[in-house]
């Protein structure tokens, strides 16, 4: 029941969204020279734009995108120099251990420990956008 209720305010808050974004906005001005705004015309009122328009509006969706781009440039640049690091770690260990988030370790032997650094330098590749460097499996 409450969840029905609350898809229909839900519907109820869009679709008043809608209606106010589209409703027209009128300005004016009084006896007095001050300006005045409202839903409904008045004598001499002329109907405004009260959205910003699409000339307004380009700069900041370009800017976001910009910014989300660049957050997502570095957010990469980061998950490759992780990977890297880790193929580096993985290659040059003789031993590696793993421990889980229960404090359960795991030590690979030497067959497990390749595939381990074959699927590292592959990350590193799809991180990257490069081959692993060189780095070869021990």
């Amino acid at each position: 029941m409450l969840m029905r209720l609350s898809a229909i305010a839900m519907g109820m808050c869009l679709a008043m969204s809608v209606l106010i974004a589209q409703a027209a906005v009128y300005k004016w001005k009084d006896a007095d020279g001050r300006v005045h705004y409202g839903d409904q015309a008045k004598a001499g009122a002329e109907k405004v734009n009260a959205g910003p328009s699409n000339a307004e509006a380009a700069p900041a969706e370009d800017a976001d995108a910009d910014g989300d781009a660049a957050k997502q440039k570095k957010k990469r640049a980061e998950e490759c120099n992780l990977k890297r690091d880790q193929l580096a770690n993985y290659t040059k260990a003789t031993r590696i251990v793993e421990t889980d988030s229960l404090g359960n370790q795991k030590e690979f032997n030497e067959d497990e420990r390749k595939k381990l650094i074959e699927r590292t330098q592959k990350q590193v590749s799809d991180s990257c956008g490069e081959t692993a460097g060189g780095a070869a499996a021990n």
